[in-house]
């Protein structure tokens, strides 16, 4: 199990600074050099990606490019019915110059090389590497944590405390003289020997950090074990099955929908050929267009919009929509905010706020799994969040490492006392 945790441990340190990490490993395809010409639209750096690889999908698009990196677009996986016959892309990313439009290069993030180091890392925190049978493994492994979160904690606590010669002494009194048994647990001698060393930083680091520890034990038995995850889970927090992809969507208010001017039509994507002529929104100004009406909806409901995620064509439906992060929106994955737009008429077909849409139980499952993954906060909330995670990454591997010289220790000490009996 230390084994283990201490390689789950250093991958989540670095795991803290994924995306910085690996556009170091792969900064060939990462970086590129500022030019003195404007950057095209991501509009037309889309159809110049659609154009090159017709064969395949390319539904969302950024809603920003850095000056100093190649735009990238992804590959859509293929996994309902209706692109059954679609063939599987042998590449998950498309690096594009976003000064002159020049594909850069692919990247197939499978492939065992230099610039996926961040990516391997990625899965072997995850799963071994091994798929489902890793999956399952670390969540036992996860779940065993989680209760040793408990037995560690419960051995720290003072074993006796003196009665005091006063029967009448009052709660008080008595709470104060438990805390001032505890405060030793807490605390770190540095003049003593190995033994006693490792000791202290085992059961100090474990107390100041136990609550971090404890979430990232029982997030990652949610990541890992869910047959045991969601029945606690909904005994403790009420967790409810979602009720659908979106959850609910908030009734929107016709008259509060501005109808921004119709521009030239421009192709959508390789499947669907062009907009219609008379589309209110299409690939050259939907990112506007969207990103303007979720800031109106937002704040007709006294909220914020802090970032927007990406923005989304669905053919199917002739809808654009986009994702973005409210000021009460829990993390950048689950529980954001979302809004739909028609794209022939410009109407506002569905808003969903996700700080609205989730119960307390939701709420807590992507709490959890925001603290987990670090996907939380922006500028230097977020950089002080990624250091915190990565040192709490670097505390597990220590809580390990020392928990093994301890039990090392303890076994020679009890094997010499067995000799010394015989």
């Amino acid at each position: 199990m230390a084994a283990f945790l201490i390689m789950a441990g250093l991958t989540g340190a670095l795991l803290a600074f994924h995306d910085e990490l690996d556009d170091v490993f792969n900064q060939r395809l990462a970086y590129v050099e500022k030019a003195q010409t404007p950057l095209l639209s991501i509009a037309t750096l889309h159809d110049k990606v659609i154009s090159s690889y017709p064969e395949y999908g390319f539904s969302t698009m950024p809603t920003s490019i850095a000056t100093n990196k190649y735009a990238v677009f992804s590959v859509d996986k293929v996994r309902d019915q209706t692109r059954k016959n679609q063939p599987e892309a042998a590449f998950q990313e498309v690096y594009v110059n976003p000064y002159n439009g020049d594909i850069i290069g692919t990247r197939d993030k499978d492939e065992w090389a230099w610039r996926n180091t961040m990516w391997k890392v990625f899965w072997l925190h995850r799963d071994l590497l091994l798929g489902d049978i890793g999956k399952l493994i670390l969540g036992v492994i996860a779940l065993v944590w989680t209760i040793n979160c408990f037995i560690g904690l419960y051995l720290t606590l003072p074993r006796t405390i003196k009665k005091s010669h006063d029967s009448r002494q009052k709660p008080a009194k008595k709470r104060a003289a438990l805390l001032r048994c505890w405060l030793p647990a807490w605390k770190i001698r540095r003049n003593t020997n190995t033994f006693k060393l490792n000791y202290d930083v085992h059961q100090a680091f474990g107390l100041w950090l136990w609550l971090m520890l404890f979430v990232i034990a029982w997030s990652s038995v949610g990541f890992n074990l869910q047959q045991v995850y969601k029945p606690v889970m909904q005994v403790v927090v009420e967790l409810e099955e979602k009720a659908g992809k979106d959850g609910k969507s908030k009734k929107v208010d016709k008259s509060s929908v501005q109808i921004l001017p119709n521009t030239t039509p421009v192709s959508v994507n390789n499947k669907t050929g062009a907009d219609k002529v008379n589309d209110v929104v299409n690939k050259a100004n939907s990112i506007e267009y969207v990103s303007k009406q979720a800031k109106i909806a937002a704040r007709n409901n006294e909220l914020s919009v802090q970032q927007l995620l990406g923005i989304r064509w669905v053919a199917e439906d002739n809808q654009w929509q986009m994702r973005f992060k409210t000021n009460k929106d829990i993390g950048k994955k689950g529980g954001t905010s979302s809004i739909t737009i028609d794209a022939a008429t410009g109407n506002v077909e569905r808003v969903n706020f996700g700080y609205q849409n989730a119960s307390f139980g939701h709420k807590t499952d992507q709490w959890l799994s925001t603290l987990h993954m670090g996907h939380i906060s922006h500028g230097v909330g977020h950089l002080a969040y990624q250091i915190l995670l990565a040192l709490i990454g670097l505390a597990v591997a220590v809580l390990s490492g020392t928990g093994v010289y301890l039990w090392w220790k303890g076994s020679q000490k009890r094997l010499k006392y067995l000799q010394n009996l015989r």
